[in-house]
């Protein structure tokens, strides 16, 4: 430890030893919007989260973790209110600080690039406040909704090519979209309408079974896919 501490000290006075320290970070508010055609009209929600990305140098990291990108979203699902006591929710799940990258980059999908090479690009993102992007079937969020929405073990998965199947004929996802943001970050929806929601993230929806096969839909789901700190 001490010489570690002895060779930062002597790496302080030279420039080039700034990289040693450099941590890029951004940071930013993203606006998830998903809006529904049904019988009687468009019905549209929407939420506001907190993204990050951070690269930390190598040295802070140990083995595989080293250098590793660092990062994530905190708040709450979409909402979408479809009437009727029926609700289209798209989780946190499959929603992370890297949607909003491929929203405004699609033409970067797949492209190898070294990390600094994608510097720019998010301190362009970072900078679109107020601008709107469509996101990529691929990248879209788990779209579920409930059976009984007093019952998370109701929990089903919801095919965003298929709204249909889930609500019935005239229900169609007409739009997911994302736009960087100065609002706050969304808080109490996803809760006024789970009234059974929970402080424990990581809790599933429905209890362990105990098998290995068979495994309900709402066993892959957690109270954490709806609300993240």
């Amino acid at each position: 430890m001490l010489r570690i501490l002895v060779a930062l000290a002597l790496c302080l006075p030279i420039a080039g030893c700034d990289l040693l320290f450099d941590f890029p970070e951004w940071q930013w508010r993203q606006k998830l919007t998903v809006s529904v055609i049904t019988p009687k009209g468009m019905k549209v929600g929407s939420a506001v989260t907190s993204a990050r990305i951070e690269f930390p140098p190598k040295w802070t990291g140990v083995g595989d973790a080293a250098g590793m990108q660092r990062g994530g979203v905190s708040g709450e699902a979409v909402v979408v209110d479809l009437g009727q006591g029926r609700y289209l929710f798209a989780l946190l799940q499959g929603y992370s600080e890297w949607t909003a990258y491929t929203a405004f980059f699609p033409e970067l999908e797949g492209k190898a690039m070294l990390k600094e090479e994608m510097f720019p690009y998010l301190d362009q993102m970072v900078a679109s406040t107020g601008q709107s992007r469509d996101v990529p079937r691929k990248h879209y969020p788990l779209l579920v909704t409930f059976d009984d929405i007093k019952d998370p073990a109701s929990a089903r998965r919801v095919s965003p090519g298929d709204l249909s199947a889930s609500f019935g004929p005239g229900y169609r996802l007409n739009a997911v979209t994302l736009s960087i943001t100065d609002e706050p970050v969304t808080e109490g929806v996803v809760q006024k309408v789970l009234g059974w929601l929970t402080a424990y993230p990581e809790q599933g929806l429905s209890p362990p079974t105990g098998r290995t096969t068979g495994i309900p839909f709402s066993r892959r789901v957690s109270h954490g896919d709806f609300l993240r700190d």
